[in-house]
């Protein structure tokens, strides 16, 4: 009894104590393409199947996850994101899967929602339930018009930080693709970019003090005019003025994806205003990064540089971890 009593005090102690940290740590990874095994139906994820064109097997997928987890892991030197955002989840199943294969102690939970993209391909969200408690969320649509096809939709999330009492409005994001050209397929951003901002402002609204947290595959750069959207702050009342915390990566010669040896900034973190006050939480964008181990990367022999090294191919199966490298950012309590 004594030794059971002494057990529930320590493990409530180090709820208190994680409970107290002055950190939220904020990461966003393109899982690239997590899909089980399964054969859904309504989508195109034949392909990974065991009998479908990757040949994806459970054997596959489990190493799938243990490599997402890993990376995952390693991301705050063995600590746990407060706030997880990840895209191209096929589903709840892989969500839960992928949360059962970290190999940290966490407390996550899982904020997701189908999407309509014909692939199955969804976004979601999970968030440190002794750092935050859960509001409302939902999934905003994306009407593209036209006989474009479905895309994913705005996974948003109110989330009550629990040691201040602030509102955090997170908002994740996989953006229309450059199928078909930067040019030709720009209009789709630029609509889900407004669509980001009408969410904002309608959460303003009801929460004008509150925190705001953007996260995504853009699938543009932060000179881009989508992105730039998201920074227009002509009327601080009025505009969104968010600031990118990865834009810096712009003048360096890295980021989160490499394209025929071009390096890209498509994984982006964006906040508010509020979130540059030094009063409350705050962070500082100048501090934004990619996670990157030299295990994550592979050696491109034609251009003699280190890349992301993905999961498949084409029809090639690598065993990588994934095509992106996952953007990272802290917020401090002042």
């Amino acid at each position: 009894m004594k030794r059971c009593t002494t057990l529930l005090l320590f493990f409530f102690l180090s709820g208190w104590l994680y409970a107290q940290d002055d950190v939220i740590r904020v990461l966003f990874y393109n899982t690239e393409n997590l899909f089980d095994t399964i054969d859904a139906p309504g989508v195109s994820d034949q392909d990974y199947t065991p009998n479908g064109k990757l040949h994806h097997t459970a054997e596959r997928y489990g190493l799938k996850l243990k490599h997402l987890a890993k990376v995952l892991d390693s991301s705050f030197n063995g600590d746990s994101p407060g706030l997880l955002g990840l895209c191209e989840v096929e589903n709840h199943t892989v969500l839960e899967d992928l949360r059962a294969t970290y190999g940290i102690p966490h407390h996550l939970a899982i904020v997701h929602f189908d999407s309509p993209d014909r692939r199955g391909i969804d976004n979601a969200l999970m968030y440190d339930t002794l750092q935050f408690g859960l509001l409302h969320s939902g999934l905003r649509h994306i009407k593209l018009g036209g006989k474009s096809h479905p895309t994913r939709g705005i996974l948003w999330a109110v989330l009550h930080e629990n040691r201040t009492g602030d509102p955090f409005f997170v908002l994740v994001n996989h953006w229309p693709s450059r199928y078909g050209g930067q040019e030709a397929s720009n209009e789709k951003r630029l609509i889900a970019s407004r669509a980001c901002i009408a969410l904002i402002d309608s959460f303003s609204l009801e929460f004008p003090e509150s925190s705001v947290i953007l996260m995504g595959d853009l699938n543009d750069h932060p000179d881009d005019e989508s992105v730039r959207l998201l920074g227009k702050c002509e009327d601080p009342k009025r505009d969104p003025c968010l600031v990118n915390a990865h834009e810096r990566y712009l003048e360096l010669d890295s980021g989160s994806y490499a394209y025929k040896g071009e390096w890209g900034v498509l994984d982006q973190i964006l906040v508010n205003q509020r979130l540059l006050d030094l009063n409350g939480w705050s962070a500082d964008p100048r501090r934004g990064d990619f996670v990157w181990y030299d295990w994550m990367m592979y050696e491109n022999k034609r251009y003699h540089r280190l890349y992301p090294n993905r999961f498949y191919g084409s029809s090639a199966f690598y065993g990588g971890f994934s095509d992106h490298l996952p953007a990272r950012l802290e917020l401090h309590l002042r």
